[in-house]
């Protein structure tokens, strides 16, 4: 289905929803010249920096996890698309039981609101504790969200459990508390540790302007990937790019490749 790829695991049945997509420009990464640009996005087949905005799915019987939500409409139409994916899934809103932001950047958390007011009105809401504290009393959508949905916000940190072997991830550095989720063994979601894997798998030192602190940013990026590989474990990420939202990492150099599944 479009916009919409699925992953079934021995604990639950994991979706990749596409809220959105737009195309970066080469200043996000700066440290990639032109030359290596052009040939990155020639051997991804690409010819611009393509990314998506991703939001995922947990279904695990009746229990509905969303991770992200999206741009909503602080985007215009680049976002906004996450709405129409659940209901092609048969979820509402009102069904989603746990909601758990990777970090509360606008294209992860825009959509959670709607005109100021929450679009998920029964579920919990999970973030890092150290992410929490970094929005407070910031003039951003991330401080909006806290703000209404204040009264179900949980906080969780590395290990901990949001949904039966959902466990959190710490990777530090995009933001402060900016996490990933580990589904069982085999499954794990990173979050923005990458936003082109065009660019960033074949060289993980590659940061980004987006990164709060780029050095840590990029020794979890280096560490996690390594993990990933080392483990075989599919991997989805917050700007994954269709057809490989669903990927395995093969080593090659000093970098990696997505293996498609």
């Amino acid at each position: 289905m479009d916009g919409i790829a699925r992953f079934q695991t021995p604990q639950a049945e994991v979706f990749c929803l596409t809220d959105g997509g737009t195309d970066f420009g080469a200043e996000v990464f700066p440290a990639v010249d032109a030359q290596t640009l052009a040939t990155r996005l020639q051997a991804a087949g690409h010819s611009t920096i393509r990314t998506q905005f991703n939001a995922f799915l947990i279904r695990q019987g009746q229990s509905l996890t969303l991770v992200d939500t999206g741009c909503g409409t602080l985007f215009g139409p680049a976002g906004g698309q996450l709405p129409a994916r659940l209901a092609a899934l048969d979820v509402a809103p009102a069904d989603i039981g746990t909601l758990v932001f990777t970090h509360l950047h606008g294209d992860h958390c825009g959509g959670a609101l709607l005109d100021g007011v929450p679009v998920y009105p029964h579920a919990r809401v999970v973030m890092h504790p150290a992410e929490h504290a970094h929005w407070q009393d910031r003039d951003a959508p991330a401080a909006r969200v806290i703000a209404a949905y204040a009264d179900r916000i949980q906080t969780a940190t590395g290990g901990q459990e949001v949904a039966p072997s959902v466990t959190v991830w710490d990777l530090p550095g995009h933001t402060p508390g900016h996490i990933g989720l580990r589904i069982g063994t085999g499954v794990v979601i990173v979050g923005d540790i990458f936003h082109s894997s065009a660019l960033q798998l074949p060289d993980p030192e590659v940061a980004t302007i987006y990164d709060v602190d780029a050095a840590m940013a990029t020794q979890t990026r280096k560490d996690a990937l390594a993990a990933i590989a080392a483990r075989d474990q599919v991997f989805t990420g917050g700007h994954a790019v269709a057809p490989h939202c669903f990927a395995r990492l093969a080593t090659e150099g000093a970098g990696y490749r997505t293996v498609g599944i």
